[in-house]
């Protein structure tokens, strides 16, 4: 499909190339990059990526807390609601992969679920278990789940892992039959997409931690192919051209 320059992308910087190749599969049209980062190459972007955490934590955690609101209500209705979940026996257990900055732990939490956050950044994990977060330092490919959780999200993840299917393979391998998986991404047959490449302005292409674009049908029938069944869907205002999946493991 071409090259984006990413050299004004935030976390680029010396030794990174300044490019990324896009291409698109002609088989199903996904969207992909060539190759993806070593080692060594996420080692680089992840230090930069913790070098600016402290200014990014220092803004409204209320704020943040308040627009996965919609998420966590809406998994709650999916399970059977507020009152089926305060009259379980134990409560549900929520794991968010890639958890950022804790904030959908922390309103899971106050739900009522026992939420933890799973990010690979050490940095992240230690800032947000000073806020008193449960998360955990790993990576979800290769943890070992010894306890079956009740929901699964994925926000904002998906596109940044080199093999999505091993990893929603992996997803429904740890859930039981009837648990949810969450996945948001960028949804680049969305009209929110296709104006920001009218007016030649779609910062997605240049984003330097994505291997992945994905449009809404590629993405269910991925998720399809993975076992899950898709029971409902939504358009989040947390970025733009965002499409969100509610996906039900299937027996």
């Amino acid at each position: 499909m071409g090259f984006a320059n990413c050299s004004a992308h935030a976390l680029w910087h010396e030794p990174l190339p300044r490019t990324l190749e896009w291409m698109r599969c002609p088989s199903c049209g996904h969207v992909h990059n060539r190759s993806h980062w070593t080692d060594a190459g996420l080692t680089e972007i992840l230090g930069k990526a913790d070098a600016g955490l402290p200014a990014h934590f220092l803004g409204s955690l209320d704020d943040r807390r308040a627009s996965w609101e919609p998420v966590v209500h809406k998994v709650t209705e999916l399970l059977g609601g507020h009152r089926a979940l305060v009259n379980r026996e134990t409560r549900p257990m929520w794991v968010d992969i890639g958890c950022g900055d804790g904030t959908l732990v922390m309103t899971a939490t106050d739900h009522g679920f026992a939420a933890v956050g799973l990010d690979i950044r050490a940095n992240t994990v230690a800032l947000i278990q000073g806020l008193g977060v449960n998360a955990l330092q790993h990576d979800f490919m290769a943890l070992k789940f010894e306890v079956a959780p009740d929901v699964l999200s994925m926000m904002d993840v998906l596109q940044q892992i080199p093999y999505p299917r091993e990893a929603l393979r992996k997803a429904a391998q740890v859930l039981r039959a009837g648990a949810l998986l969450v996945v948001s991404a960028p949804d680049l047959t969305s009209s929110s997409w296709k104006a920001m490449e009218a007016a030649k302005v779609n910062p997605y292409w240049m984003e330097i931690e994505h291997h992945h674009h994905f449009g809404r049908e590629r993405l269910i029938a991925l998720l399809r192919e993975c076992d899950f069944e898709i029971v409902d869907f939504a358009v989040p205002n947390r970025y733009k051209a965002q499409m969100e999946l509610y996906a039900m493991r299937k027996p």
